[in-house]
């Protein structure tokens, strides 16, 4: 495993939070975020998710982004292949089949109400599919537009996911938004990765501490005293320190 060598910036609740270069969080990363560990990241609005998330599903081989929005050029432009159809192209099938790696950017370009329509019912196609074949890490980019039954209505389905698709499926959920309270209570509750950035909600992080097993107090001292596009990386196991780092820009 590699080793988590970094500087103390904080006490909480006698488990220190240790501050890391990207690249040192990124190594012990990949050797602790095991397959079917769910991870959901709270942040505002420009915060960083996506810059955050990119590198960090780059860490599996087989990822499904979902863009909810339609027309995202981020994931596209950091390597992810755009598809429209599912199952994809025979092109990408005969590559997963022959053991390349698949990182799939689920999107369409949004112009008039009739691609709205369709985009919903790809990513419906999409979750379906990759419940049902397993082995992704699936990626919920603004996880209240897929969620909420008033926009796309897949909330019951992403829960279905969060809850049962661990094992034997293998599958692991990844969810971006902006407060447990506009999201499936399952995102948290069922999630062993938290990520957060700074915010003066002391109900988002009020709710994040009791998920992770942490003083509430303290988290807010950490989490108000860090500085713009910091991030705070934090799981289940109280016995593990709480990581700060910030992600390089998209380039």
């Amino acid at each position: 495993m590699a080793a988590l060598n970094g500087q103390p910036v904080a006490d909480l609740d006698r488990k220190v939070v240790v501050g890391v270069p990207w690249h040192v969080f990124t190594a012990y990363f990949a050797d602790v975020w095991k397959v079917g560990q769910h991870m959901s990241g709270i942040g505002p609005t420009d915060s960083g998710k996506t810059t955050f998330f990119v590198p960090v599903l780059k860490l599996r081989d087989y990822v499904l982004a979902l863009d909810p929005k339609g027309g995202d050029s981020r994931l596209a432009l950091a390597g992810f292949t755009p598809i429209s159809s599912i199952p994809p192209d025979r092109k990408i099938m005969d590559a997963i089949a022959e053991g390349a790696p698949a990182r799939l950017l689920v999107t369409l370009e949004v112009r008039a109400r009739a691609d709205r329509a369709r985009l919903k019912k790809l990513i419906g196609d999409a979750i379906d599919w990759a419940f049902d074949t397993g082995g992704w890490t699936i990626y919920f980019d603004e996880y209240q537009v897929t969620a909420d039954a008033r926009m796309m209505g897949f909330g019951i389905h992403s829960e279905e996911m969060l809850v049962s698709a661990r094992d034997p499926k293998r599958i692991t959920v990844v969810t971006a938004y902006q407060a447990p309270a506009w999201v499936p209570k399952a995102s948290t509750r069922q999630a062993q990765w938290f990520v957060l950035w700074k915010t003066n909600d002391e109900d988002v992080i009020d709710a994040i501490a009791q998920k992770m097993g942490r003083d509430k107090r303290e988290l807010r001292r950490v989490v108000k005293a860090m500085k713009r596009h910091k991030v705070l990386i934090g799981g289940t196991n109280t016995e593990d320190p709480l990581i700060l780092t910030e992600a390089p820009r998209l380039g």
